[in-house]
């Protein structure tokens, strides 16, 4: 419903408060949680699903056509995006924080994150991340064991953020049940792992060229592919 919202760009430190923006007027607040549990969450596709779809789509339009297809491309490159983050995330945890959003009666969902939720189906381990809860002011008191973000640069500081740091917000409206859509920032520490749309597909192009043989199923995700070696093939 909020996806069109415009993306809003700040640099930390700013001079704007997007923080204080997304409370709209009062209506919303914005709580931070560092040990957030996720297995109330669910995704609307997990591994298995992402499997299921590629393996079926490759023997019905063949794996040429379907690496060839761009209206596939985002979920293709997702098979190599998610390889590489569960490997990241199994050295150096959660670096980016989850951003959680109270549905009230209708649960939770994840505005930032799910990727990761994915990625944690692979590390049973990990039980709980570091997440902001976005949600109605009217709802502020279930949350008065957590810590309020009540400013952009406190938001930044607990996101590691360094001076001169990159970040995007897709806001609401007053009207919905919490104040912030989407949010996303560089990090140094995730660049490695983050290759774009294109790049990702014509790794997975040259993997599968090298590997035809190969059935995608979640414990694939488990091995360690160094990609740059079909990277340097593009």
């Amino acid at each position: 419903m909020y996806w069109n919202n415009p993306l809003e760009q700040v640099q930390y430190p700013a001079a704007s408060d997007i923080i204080f923006k997304a409370t709209h007027g009062g209506q919303h607040c914005l709580f931070w949680n560092p040990q957030a549990g996720f297995a109330h969450i669910s995704t609307t596709q997990r591994l298995i699903d992402l499997c299921t779809w590629a393996n079926h789509n490759r023997q019905t339009q063949g794996t040429r056509a379907f690496l060839t297809n761009p209206r596939c491309y985002y979920d293709i490159a997702n098979l190599v995006k998610l390889n590489m983050w569960i490997h990241d995330i199994r050295k150096q945890g959660i670096v980016k924080p989850w951003l959680m959003q109270d549905l009230a009666d209708k649960g939770f969902s994840v505005g930032t994150g799910d990727s990761r939720l994915r990625c944690l189906e692979r590390i049973p381990e990990i039980r709980t991340v570091p997440a902001f809860i976005s949600t109605h002011s009217s709802r502020a008191h279930l949350y008065y064991d957590l810590e309020p973000v009540e400013s952009f640069d406190q938001f930044a500081v607990l996101c590691g953020a360094e001076p001169g740091q990159e970040f995007l917000f897709r806001l609401t409206d007053p009207t919905a049940p919490y104040g912030i859509e989407w949010y996303e920032f560089n990090s140094s520490r995730t660049r490695s792992v983050t290759p774009g749309e294109d790049e990702a597909v014509g790794m997975i192009t040259q993997y599968l060229t090298a590997h035809p043989e190969i059935n995608f199923t979640p414990e694939w995700f488990d091995q360690s592919i160094d990609w740059s070696q079909y990277q340097a093939c593009l």
